[in-house]
């Protein structure tokens, strides 16, 4: 009997959508490159520093969708809050938005909710078969922590409504921005000398190599394997 476990990861191809988090800050290197080159997957990264959901910044997630190829990946990732998460988003309806009524509804991109909706179709429709992953990023000093709890539960219902499998370092993982040896110990805001992440002192908005390690890394790796593991059942 064969006691060895094949790794089903290996061999996959991802496409990775989003913000610095996900990209990875000024040494563009994050958890997406961690699990994949540990894990043998092919990706390529669309994720841009800065990116927001809603369409009215030009940088934003559904432009790096609309300009990707058609080839359809084994596995996407993305995230949605950072750069939308701002007091005069959530505190006007017309900027937050509210989550539609079915699945046939238009669709108002320039509104947070409207984005994310947007983002969660496009997804589903062009990379039909894909398995896709949102990652709800660590709570930040950056930004004020009532808006990161709105933009957080809103985005998780829409999650929700889409069937979408979510990796949440916003209320599991024990990566707090908020405290101050995290800040130090987990992030970076300066490349080290040889322009990767493995500096520290950070402001505890962007993981450095040890936050991706020890916080990310295991925890989206580990839904990764569950989106695997249920299409080898589905196919058995």
């Amino acid at each position: 009997m064969n006691d060895v476990i094949e790794n089903p990861l290996v061999g996959k191809t991802m496409y990775a959508f989003g913000t610095s988090i996900v990209n990875g800050h000024l040494a563009n290197v994050s958890f997406v490159d961690d699990i994949c080159r540990a894990n043998k997957i092919s990706f390529k990264k669309f994720c841009v520093n800065g990116a927001t959901s809603r369409t009215t910044d030009p940088n934003n997630i559904i432009k790096q969708i609309t300009s990707t190829p058609d080839d359809v990946p084994d596995l996407i990732v993305f995230d949605s809050i950072a750069n939308d998460a701002y007091p005069e988003v959530v505190n006007d309806p017309k900027k937050l938005g509210k989550i539609s009524n079915g699945y046939d509804e238009q669709l108002d991109p320039t509104t947070y909710c409207g984005a994310v909706e947007t983002i969660c179709k496009m997804l589903e429709t062009k990379y039909q078969g894909a398995k896709i992953l949102y990652v709800a990023t660590h709570k930040t000093p950056a930004r004020d922590l009532m808006v990161q709890n709105v933009m957080h539960d809103i985005s998780l219902k829409i999650m929700s409504k889409w069937s979408i499998m979510v990796a949440d370092l916003y209320t599991e993982g024990n990566f707090n921005g908020f405290l101050k040896q995290y800040q130090h110990d987990y992030s970076y805001d300066e490349t080290d000398e040889q322009g990767g992440n493995h500096s520290f002192g950070g402001t505890g908005t962007h993981p450095n190599a040890d936050g991706y390690r020890l916080f990310y890394d295991p925890l989206i790796l580990g839904k990764l394997n569950l989106l695997v593991f249920q299409t080898n059942d589905e196919t058995n």
